[in-house]
């Protein structure tokens, strides 16, 4: 993420009298997209004018930083905070900084692709991952019912 022009372009939106929709992030698994063996997060950035909607997107990866916007929205603290605490991103410069205390959940950063995958590992809905490079161990196909022979 370019900080400065993503920045610049958030204040644009600003200035020109749009006003922040909403910000969301997703999670991207590991082993989805090529070259990312640690998972990643699309973030979508969404402001609208009248009937005009438009929206900014970034993808970050584990361990970068995603700068906040509440300098020029100051609504995006919530969403921020958010962010932070159920994905685990770093957002630096959130207006107001909730330090960790907006939500209580079992799963500290839940969304976390590491969090994710011991969800479903756990329901027996994902095969660890593959360890440096060796194949993954396929899942054991479902039992197939004996055919009966006369």
């Amino acid at each position: 993420m370019d900080k400065p022009t993503f920045l610049a372009r958030v204040e644009g939106y600003h200035e020109a009298g749009w006003r922040l929709a909403l910000i969301n992030a997703t999670t991207i698994m590991p082993g989805t997209d090529e070259g990312m063996e640690h998972g990643a997060f699309d973030v979508a950035w969404a402001f609208a004018r009248g009937a005009e909607f438009e929206t900014i997107r970034e993808r970050i990866m584990p361990g970068d930083e995603m700068p906040s916007i509440s300098d020029s929205f100051a609504a995006a603290f919530l969403y921020e905070n958010e962010i932070r605490e159920l994905f685990g991103i770093d957002v630096t410069g959130i207006g107001l900084d909730l330090q960790g205390q907006l939500y209580k959940t079992a799963t500290r950063v839940p969304f976390a692709p590491s969090a994710i995958r011991a969800r479903l590992e756990a329901l027996g809905l994902a095969e660890p991952p593959a360890k440096h490079g060796a194949p993954a161990t396929p899942a054991p196909a479902a039992p197939v019912a004996a055919e009966k022979t006369a």
